[in-house]
């Protein structure tokens, strides 16, 4: 039985590749999505490959300049 810290990593792991898949989507470098919402390019990659702990100021803030609804980068099916 995994333990709660697995469990967390695991979902910063589906909220890295979902930030990631919908970066991709609207054809965004990591740099410049960085640009976008004033954040170091370095720590997009951290949060993409589950890496960060991401507060939920940040997450919307990511939403927004992906714009979508911050609930989707909650959405796992992709």
């Amino acid at each position: 039985m995994p333990n709660d810290m697995d469990l967390n990593k695991n979902v910063e792991k589906k909220f890295g590749a979902k930030l990631a898949y919908l970066r991709k989507n609207k054809k965004l470098s990591q740099i410049k999505l960085a640009e976008i919402v004033d954040m170091n390019f370095n720590y997009i990659g951290q949060i993409e490959r589950g890496e960060a702990n991401v507060t939920i100021k940040t997450m919307k803030i990511l939403a927004d300049a992906l714009n979508v609804e911050l609930s989707e980068l909650f959405n796992f099916k992709f």
